[in-house]
């Protein structure tokens, strides 16, 4: 098999002095027995620790949280699925050197291409050493993590809006809230929403979003606003 190196270099975004080195971070143990070549489960072992290293530095540096939550984080970050996810997201998969008997039945969802990251991440500390390897994992497996993490946060506090109107109606023993939907409309992938936020069964503020949810919460919002205004009455 014709090992595409330049294509290779190229995903990967670092391109290596030891081209054979690269090779042998793509090569299973499987196809090493059938060529006579080294394969990549000593590079896996040492990127293992690698990665562990890098992630746990990046969370110290950012206090992600104390020393348990931290620890969690880490453990979820470093484990197969966050690897797979890149590896596949990447393409490397599409590299793996894999032994005759084995290319036509393993499943692209096997460990042995979650591990090709770890190998990939030694070979680039070996031939570049410690700052190319950790660009690498603080550009891919940790780029992937805070992206996330930003978008979770985006949808926590896109629906922050009917928590604040509600504990404000509590606090203010203003009565109860009710969200009824308008209307629905455009194609079942792209809908959009149109909702009414109704206190004590009056309609104080309408609001739009892509999902009932997104329109509940801009209409929250608005009838928050609103009765902020009106001094916490509902006129």
């Amino acid at each position: 098999m014709i090992f595409d190196i330049d294509g290779c270099e190229e995903k990967i975004g670092y391109s290596f002095k030891d081209k054979m080195l690269l090779r042998q971070c793509f090569t299973h143990s499987s196809y090493a027995n059938e060529h006579g070549v080294s394969d990549n489960e000593l590079l896996e072992f040492f990127g293992d620790s690698i990665i562990e290293f890098v992630v746990t530095e990046y969370l110290y540096k950012h206090a992600k949280g104390d020393e348990g939550k931290m620890t969690k984080i880490r453990a979820e970050l470093v484990s197969k699925t966050p690897l797979l996810n890149i590896v596949k997201k990447m393409g490397l998969n599409e590299y793996v050197l894999l032994g005759r008997g084995l290319e036509k039945f393993v499943s692209q969802d096997e460990k042995l291409f979650s591990s090709i990251y770890e190998a990939l991440v030694a070979g680039i500390y070996t031939d570049g050493g410690i700052t190319a390897a950790k660009k690498f994992v603080l550009n891919t497996l940790v780029a992937d993590y805070e992206k996330k993490e930003a978008a979770k946060k985006k949808v926590k506090n896109k629906h922050e809006g009917k928590n604040e109107f509600q504990e404000y109606v509590q606090k203010n023993r203003l009565g109860s809230i009710r969200y009824e939907t308008l209307w629905k409309k455009g194609p079942d992938h792209s809908p959009e929403f149109r909702v009414a936020a109704l206190l004590n069964g009056t309609r104080v503020a309408e609001g739009t979003g892509q999902s009932k949810k997104d329109a509940e919460a801009k209409a929250a919002e608005s009838a928050l606003k609103k009765i902020k205004k009106q001094g916490g009455k509902n006129k």
